[in-house]
């Protein structure tokens, strides 16, 4: 084979996996290929009686979304009151049988509380394995059929973290290397991990930063493809071959929990006030905006098109779909803004608010239908448009699964609980909410189990992620 064969060939089998995402077979990444949109024959409606194909237990707890490839879905969870038992868990996609489970040794230790990350980093999925990373620090290659293949312990290498909710930063990938963003009070940075042996290709340094949980984005550019960092209150672009930073929108508030999308050569910010961090809201709000990628003799650039005026976008992550943007906010306001200009279209209070990032489906006739799952278990479907239209509102589980759910959550939090002679002291906004029951913290955040984290499209079925359940709506039931 030539090497202008081999390369049209790789070339050929790039453009096939990206059109599977696209496509509704596989789910890749953290929002599938970070827009977050898919062509897929989903139900609109179901409930906890109907519509459910299956619903499955996962060990431990967990808050990172599913991903999927082929008829294999994978999640994450970790047990322990240091969280030193990290692992990934394999399900059938039809069935929701186990598969298997894989075990990560933790190298560093991460307190398991429920105002902490727990296994929050969402996996990343290719045809040669399934790639993780915890809160420890640890990210690790795994094969489909659950064997280790080599791990590599940031935390270990590079210094603790000094982020007083944990690490929760999900990974991107090319067909070479994943990326992990660490950005804390301290030494942050950007990584590119070889995907073959787990060696470290380059480190970004980013300085001292504002504690942030969003995750990187891939992006093309020109010729070449970046990485978008939308976080600690700065937008960046590095070259995914070198990790050169490339350019850096400042000035920002809010985007220390949102990700970007990446549409094409746009790139949509998500921007929230937060506790101890950005309180102007006018900011925050304008922050929540749209950046243009360009390039000017070779080089790499943006303009910013727009800012909101009023959109705010708590843990989900906007979506851009269908001409519209959608940012929800810690209250359970949707925002819908134009695309084009920014404008705000409509606000509306749909009862709660999103941890699971939206997703925008196409059916196969060409309807265009946003889904958004309610941190309660709830999903609205929203038809695209200048008024709010509502489709559907969908329950996942009745009252009585609700209490157990609650009850297994609390059991296993005091399981897991941490001896209080070995508790680190609380730091930044943490400490405040030291002294104060457990309870009444629940009662204050509304982190009441169970709660949505994430979700996944695949294979025309909706896939909802629990603290300790994956549920699959579409396709048989088989339960």
């Amino acid at each position: 084979m030539t090497s202008e064969t081999l390369r049209s060939t790789l070339l050929l089998i790039a453009a096939l996996v990206s059109y599977d995402s696209l496509a509704g077979k596989n789910w890749p990444n953290f929002r599938g290929d970070g827009s977050s949109t898919v062509t897929a024959d989903l139900p609109t409606r179901w409930s906890a009686d109907e519509g459910v194909s299956w619903q499955v237990d996962i060990p431990g707890y967990g808050q990172s979304s599913p991903v999927v490839w082929s008829d294999h879905v994978y999640v994450t969870s970790s047990e322990g009151p240091f969280q030193l038992a990290c692992q990934v868990h394999s399900f059938d996609l039809t069935t929701g049988k186990k598969l298997w489970t894989t075990r990560v040794e933790a190298t560093t230790k991460v307190e398991n509380y429920f105002r902490n990350s727990r296994a929050a980093p969402t996996c990343c999925v290719d045809d040669a394995g399934v790639y993780s990373f915890f809160a420890s620090g640890d990210v690790t290659a795994m094969s489909h059929d659950g064997k280790t293949l080599w791990s590599t312990p940031l935390i270990k290498n590079y210094g603790e973290v000094a982020n007083e909710r944990g690490v929760a930063s999900s990974l991107a990938q090319t067909d070479d290397h994943i990326f992990v963003l660490i950005d804390h009070h301290g030494p942050s940075y950007l990584v590119a991990i070889n995907k073959s042996d787990g060696q470290v290709t380059w480190k970004a340094d980013r300085g001292d930063r504002v504690p942030s949980w969003s995750s990187p984005a891939i992006a093309r550019s020109g010729d070449r493809n970046i990485i978008i960092t939308s976080s600690a209150d700065t937008v960046d672009g590095y070259d995914v071959a070198t990790g050169e930073s490339l350019w850096q929108l400042a000035g920002l508030q809010g985007n220390h929990i949102p990700s970007a999308t990446v549409v094409d050569d746009l790139v949509f910010v998500g921007s929230t006030t937060v506790y101890g961090g950005a309180t102007d809201e006018d900011a925050v709000a304008g922050s929540n905006c749209c950046i243009e990628l360009t390039h000017d003799d070779d080089r790499p650039g943006y303009k910013v098109r727009w800012g909101a005026e009023r959109a705010n976008s708590y843990y989900s992550t906007p979506l851009a779909f269908a001409g519209y943007v959608y940012y929800v906010n810690k209250v359970g306001v949707l925002y819908c803004v134009n695309q084009e200009t920014g404008e705000q279209v409509f606000a509306k209070r749909i009862g709660n608010p999103c941890w699971a990032s939206a997703v925008g489906v196409t059916h196969s006739n060409g309807e265009q239908l946003v889904y958004f799952v309610l941190k309660n278990g709830f999903t609205i479907v929203l038809r695209p448009g200048n008024e709010y239209d509502q489709v559907a509102r969908n329950q996942l589980y009745d009252a009585d699964a609700m209490m157990e759910a609650r009850e297994s959550a609390e059991k296993q939090r005091k399981t897991n609980s941490v001896p209080a002679d070995q508790a680190k002291p609380k730091t930044g906004p943490e400490k405040v909410f030291a002294g104060m029951p457990e309870r009444q913290l629940h009662q204050m955040f509304s982190y009441g189990d169970p709660m949505v984290y994430g979700v996944a499209v695949a294979q025309d079925r909706l896939l909802i992620r629990t603290g300790q359940a994956l549920f699959c709506v579409g396709g048989e039931a088989t339960q």
